[in-house]
């Protein structure tokens, strides 16, 4: 466990020397709010100032275009029409595909988008409607870097939340409280954080009358006449509230509650599980004073010296995305051109294995995530998955491009030892013990006789060298470090 409490940095912008800024520090930027980067991009960073190159990111990243529809997007139940099982479950494998390889094309982007679908969590298995699906799914790339209080606002009339939370039955005379309690507990303020039971029953009140023909699949309505028009109560407010005034409420009268809230979460994200309270009291001010946009809170977190803390390098437990995106562009592969068709059916395949089916956390809490993510029988599997993608997915170009990696990070060296050491150092930065540093060359060495070695007639251009790097990578997966971002 990190000991935060002698972690003395804060929340102003970190000015490194240029020895100080260095390219581990520019790799955590990248594997915190991505998916990590080539050695090119890596190089290319250092370049940059910290604060210039997390604007550049940023920028990036809100700029990132939208999913583009499908012509099936919009389907009801009678656009689909009877048997159509295999079509909807075509059409929805089809956009876990499109997330997928937006961790690749987009990534910036796509790791905020899984965020908030962590936060907001829905269960497709639950709502069952491809057109929800996709609304949900464009919503929350569209507010990914936007105002979080009007996320709050379209989320909660949003046919998936509708749906899963039950506010589709929700009504006068008979109100449900599951979007209430969770619009209080885990989308906005936390558990016990400043309102009362009393308080869940009178908003689930207020929030009455919105509905969607849920086997139709048909659009949020309103209908006024399931709509309570009496007076509630909220946080010690009365009035004849409905689903706008609630929000005013959570947003004026909370706005502590949520700021410190949501910064926790972001925080844990980006930093680490245990968090530096003063840390996120700062960045709960700039969220309140931004009025709830989510962009300057990032830019100050992810510009701070506190971001770059040596503790928090290799901190977080990578999840099942995480992990298998990782594991393909720290290499440097395009997984477009350097992986045969098959790898996201395959990525979807295993993530859900090892615990992560996008578009299905396990409840409303979203996942667990740190610890969560590894036992002694999943850590296992995550080896032997990944394995398999180097196994069996690469393309001769991918083996030509982890050949190039291998050269310009060892400076065309043909010591194996050295190119052991420069190409762990890229996948997983950090340096290695010594004798993992061995171990890693007897794998890279394997099935090639040692006299070559010897001699230094081998060299990285020998038609065994992309499958003797490859080997070595397979080592390097199975080590604790490579578990780490």
């Amino acid at each position: 466990m990190i000991a935060n409490d002698c972690v003395t940095s804060t929340l102003a912008p970190y000015q490194p020397t240029a020895e100080e800024w260095t390219s581990a520090k520019v790799a955590h930027l990248y594997r915190s709010f991505g998916y990590g980067a080539d050695y090119a991009t890596i190089q290319a960073g250092l370049l940059l100032t910290p604060t210039d190159l997390v604007n550049q990111l940023l920028n990036e990243a809100i700029n990132s275009p939208q999913p583009t529809a499908y012509y099936w997007s919009e389907y009801n139940a009678d656009d689909y029409g009877d048997d159509s099982d295999d079509e909807q479950r075509d059409n929805f494998n089809q956009l876990k595909n499109d997330w997928i390889q937006r961790g690749f094309t987009h990534p910036f982007q796509q790791k905020m988008t899984i965020f908030w679908h962590d936060h907001f969590a829905t269960e497709e298995a639950v709502y069952n409607c491809n057109r929800y699906v996709w609304r949900y799914y464009k919503l929350i790339h569209e507010m990914a870097f936007g105002n979080f209080r009007s996320f709050v606002e379209q989320m909660g009339l949003n046919e998936a939340m509708l749906v899963y939370l039950d506010g589709n039955d929700n009504r006068v005379g008979e109100p449900n409280e599951n979007y209430a309690r969770e619009l209080l507990e885990l989308f906005t303020m936390g558990e016990n954080n400043g309102y009362t039971q009393t308080d869940i029953e009178e908003v689930a009140r207020a929030l009455t009358g919105w509905r969607v023909l849920r086997y139709e699949c048909t659009e949020a309505y309103f209908q006024s006449n399931r709509h309570d028009e009496t007076i509630k109560t909220i946080f010690g407010q009365s009035g004849n509230f409905g689903y706008d005034d609630v929000h005013e409420l959570i947003f004026s009268l909370r706005q502590n509650q949520v700021a410190n809230f949501i910064c926790k979460k972001l925080y844990q994200q980006f930093i680490y599980r245990d968090v530096d309270d003063d840390i996120v009291s700062g960045m709960a001010q700039t969220f309140i004073d931004s009025n709830w946009e989510v962009v300057p809170v990032l830019r100050q977190l992810l510009s701070s010296e506190h971001f770059y803390e040596e503790t928090f390098r290799g901190a977080k437990i990578k999840s099942p995305v995480v992990l298998t995106t990782q594991l393909i562009t720290t290499i440097g592969l395009d997984v477009n051109t350097d992986l045969i068709p098959e790898i996201y059916e395959y990525l979807n395949y295993i993530n859900e294995e090892m615990g992560q089916d996008l578009f299905n956390p396990p409840n409303v809490a979203g996942w667990p995530g740190y610890r969560f993510w590894l036992s002694e029988n999943s850590l296992a599997f995550r080896w032997s998955y990944c394995h398999n993608v180097v196994n069996a997915y690469i393309e001769d170009s991918g083996y030509e491009k982890i050949r190039s990696l291998a050269l310009t990070v060892s400076d065309s060296s043909n010591d194996p030892r050295i190119i052991t050491a420069s190409f762990a150092k890229q996948v997983l930065d950090v340096d290695l013990d010594e004798n993992l540093i061995d171990v890693g060359t007897l794998y890279l060495k394997a099935g090639i006789p040692e006299n070559y070695f010897e001699d230094g007639s081998w060299n990285l251009n020998w038609q065994e060298a992309p499958d003797q790097l490859l080997n070595l990578y397979r080592y390097l997966i199975q080590i604790p470090e490579y578990q780490l971002s």
